[in-house]
């Protein structure tokens, strides 16, 4: 149509018979068309740039700023839609979407507590042998979804939500008992012969030493058990009782027993004979 309407008008020019009324009816036709060209054009525009602006929406940036978007948004489709909108209007609406793109504002995520927790766990699962194993489950898919996170997240919540999760199962973890005392102090019981004791005290520091073997080869136990281990080990450490110290014991109690009971026998004797020796003397009128 413009080409046709440029054509026209260059054909008035060239003609010697055209009037001034005809020469102005072909500019005219000639920039109507040239208007609606660059209608097509500028609205063909405008659309592929609200279909461009529409994908920002769903981006990390500021609520204000996505509130200015959506506004320039509206507008522009307002524009797109009305058949009737001048080329300014058109224009407009272009420069103000375009600003309301170029305005968008990055929400900035803090991931310095995530990265943290990261740390601190990584340098766990090197040393994963330390912890007892049922505190510990679980931990390095823990620390993979944290450092997706770290990655992928576009939300201060999820941040949040992923460093708070994995600073729980850190804290969760606890370390084994340090068993090297009780390990020793078994390991002198056992090299004992309990043959020299009595039956009693070997049968309970045989007994303690059973618990704390047990204790040794419990890996969820902890540092008060293994420490109670070692005092009850040790307690019936000191109470063996040699066999010929408690034989000779008993016997020393056995003499003291009779002797002391043949003193006694002896003062009942010495006192009987001071009440039965006057009562003979009597009867038979002797005089002491």
């Amino acid at each position: 149509a413009l080409r046709d309407a440029v054509q026209a008008a260059q054909d008035a020019v060239d003609d010697p018979e055209a009037d001034a009324d005809q020469l102005k009816a072909a500019n005219k036709a000639m920039t109507k068309a040239a208007q609606e060209l660059w209608e097509i054009v500028t609205k063909t525009e405008l659309e592929a740039l609200i279909e461009a602006a529409n994908g920002y929406l769903d981006g990390n940036y500021t609520e204000e700023s996505i509130a200015i978007l959506q506004d320039a948004i509206t507008n522009a489709q307002a524009a797109a839609n009305n058949d009737d909108a001048t080329t300014a209007e058109v224009t407009d609406a272009i420069t103000d979407l375009a600003n309301a793109i170029a305005g968008l504002e990055s929400i900035t995520l803090d991931t310095s507590a995530l990265a943290h927790e990261i740390e601190l766990v990584t340098q766990m699962i090197a040393n994963l042998d330390d912890y007892v194993p049922s505190t510990v489950e679980g931990l390095a898919d823990k620390l993979a979804d944290a450092q997706n996170v770290l990655t992928d997240a576009t939300t201060q919540a999820e941040i949040d939500a992923a460093t708070e999760s994995l600073r729980e199962a850190r804290l969760n973890a606890r370390t084994k008992a340090d068993k090297s005392a009780l390990e020793a102090l078994i390991a002198e019981v056992s090299a004992m012969d309990l043959r020299m004791y009595t039956q009693t005290s070997a049968n309970a520091l045989r007994a303690a030493l059973i618990d704390a073997q047990q204790t040794v080869a419990d890996e969820e136990a902890t540092q008060e058990e293994v420490d109670d281990a070692i005092d009850t080990l040790n307690v019936a450490l000191n109470a063996l009782t040699e066999e010929n110290a408690a034989t000779q014991s008993s016997q020393q109690n056995d003499t003291g027993i009779n002797g002391g009971m043949s003193g006694m026998f002896g003062l009942l004797l010495i006192s009987a004979g001071a009440v039965i020796l006057p009562q003979i003397k009597k009867k038979h009128g002797l005089r002491g």
